[in-house]
């Protein structure tokens, strides 16, 4: 087994609090229930919008009419 230096990390006493960078508090929540039910509902009507514009669209498609060569 290889050593390696002893650091200032070696010297974290056993019983102290577990906190390190990615440990660290939580924030509070930046969003809170109506902001995210703004945003649940703006995603619901855009994508409802978005689902009425493509089925008016394919609807107003007609198909080409078949090109029939005439027969000798």
């Amino acid at each position: 087994m290889s050593q390696y230096p002893r650091d200032e990390f070696d010297d974290v006493p056993e019983d102290g609090p577990r906190q390190g960078a990615h440990r660290g508090l939580r924030p509070t929540a930046r969003v809170g229930a109506g902001e995210l039910t703004a945003i649940v509902v703006a995603g619901l009507l855009s994508l409802g919008v978005g689902a009425y514009a493509f089925l008016e669209g394919a609807a107003d498609t007609a198909p080409a009419p078949a090109v029939s060569s005439p027969q000798p």
